[in-house]
């Protein structure tokens, strides 16, 4: 007889369920490198430094070509989306247990990603609205999010006492109520990234923002609802699981297991996204006017927290403008005047005037 895993690797061609779930998991991570390199291209068009909503997804990101890797292995060395009775009579008993045992990482995997994928929006929420009620809310949801994450994560690697007889099942000890562990976990995340979603909403509808943007970020929390449907339809295929044939079963569960969190990093990558793609398609940034008031947001949060308390702020991102004068007669020729405002504050003047390099400002 061949090695299990040639076998079953040989069985894949008629493994309809196991082709559909590596081809799903193959586009939709190969779409969040794509999302995650335009993400940080972005902050460095707008020479911004990373922030702790970025290395959260980095991580997660890591963390989901982690369980890319063991959802092939499961597929390609322990035939999930084949029966188990085949999976057994062609590879033996010691597939199933090496099915539990990936079974297993994978979901301490998926419980991590989608937290780190929920503190990074959350986090994204605290740097980009400066209302203190949402920031409160976001910090209030992020130690929601952690607790859970903590809870699942433990309550997970613990199910079984000692954690092995969860892939062996002869193993002295005992286990606690599976449906009612992946219920709770499921019900929880689905509730929390409602909640999450939903959170910026009151914020969106209060800018100054054009029809067009809004629609783009209605979209998008559109697309965050979508998710939560899916946790929502996973937690009902939980009930509909055979325990007698686990590979099988566990099949349609696993595609929208991974569907979940890579949507979910597509989507918190997603609002950082316009400077790189107005770069791509060579579109100019609209021209928004320049903060000169002391009402507006971005303002007043860099006075309060660099003049009021002392403390360093990076400096709020201020578009680059150009400021042209008519033509104007200048000693009998024609002059035009440019003023050219950057984000370090320095003025340049094609005329060159001698008055301005006399100024004390210009000095100073």
């Amino acid at each position: 007889m061949a090695s299990p895993s040639a076998t079953l690797v040989h069985t894949l061609g008629h493994n309809t369920l196991g082709k559909t779930d590596i081809a799903v998991q193959s586009v939709l991570i190969s779409i969040v490198f794509f999302s995650v390199g335009l993400r940080l291209w972005a902050r460095r068009l707008r020479w911004v430094s990373l922030k702790l909503n970025d290395l959260l997804i980095i991580v997660a990101t890591f963390f989901m070509v982690g369980r890319y890797v063991v959802e092939i292995l499961m597929v390609v060395l322990c035939g999930m989306g084949l029966h188990s009775t085949e999976v057994a009579q062609v590879g033996g008993s010691e597939v199933l247990v090496q099915f539990n045992e990936l079974t297993y990482a994978g979901d301490l995997l998926w419980v991590t990603v989608v937290a780190l994928v929920q503190l990074s929006i959350l986090n994204y929420y605290v740097h980009n609205f400066g209302q203190s009620t949402m920031t409160l809310l976001s910090y209030v949801m992020m130690g929601l999010c952690s607790f859970l994450w903590i809870a699942g994560l433990f309550s997970t690697a613990f199910f079984c006492t000692p954690p092995k007889r969860i892939w062996l099942a002869d193993t002295p000890g005992h286990c606690g109520d599976r449906k009612m562990l992946h219920t709770g976990v499921n019900a929880s995340e689905a509730i929390l990234s409602f909640f999450v979603v939903i959170l910026p909403i009151p914020s969106i509808r209060g800018m100054s923002l054009s029809k067009t943007r809004k629609i783009s970020l209605m979209c998008i929390q559109v697309l965050g609802l979508a998710i939560v449907a899916i946790i929502a339809i996973r937690m009902k295929i939980e009930f509909d699981l055979d325990p007698e044939d686990p590979t099988y079963s566990s099949a349609r569960k696993s595609i929208l297991s991974c569907i979940v969190p890579l949507l979910g990093i597509i989507l918190a990558c997603l609002p950082t996204l316009e400077p790189a793609i107005q770069t791509i398609f060579g579109m100019s940034a609209s021209p928004s006017p320049v903060h000169t008031s002391m009402y507006d947001p971005t303002f007043v949060r860099y006075w309060k927290t660099t003049v009021l308390s002392g403390r360093s702020l990076e400096e709020p991102e201020m578009p680059l403008v150009t400021l042209t004068q008519p033509f104007k007669a200048k000693m009998g020729y024609l002059a035009p005047g440019n003023i050219q405002v950057t984000s370090h504050w320095e003025i340049h003047s094609s005329r060159g005037s001698a008055r301005l390099d006399r100024s004390p400002v210009r000095q100073a």
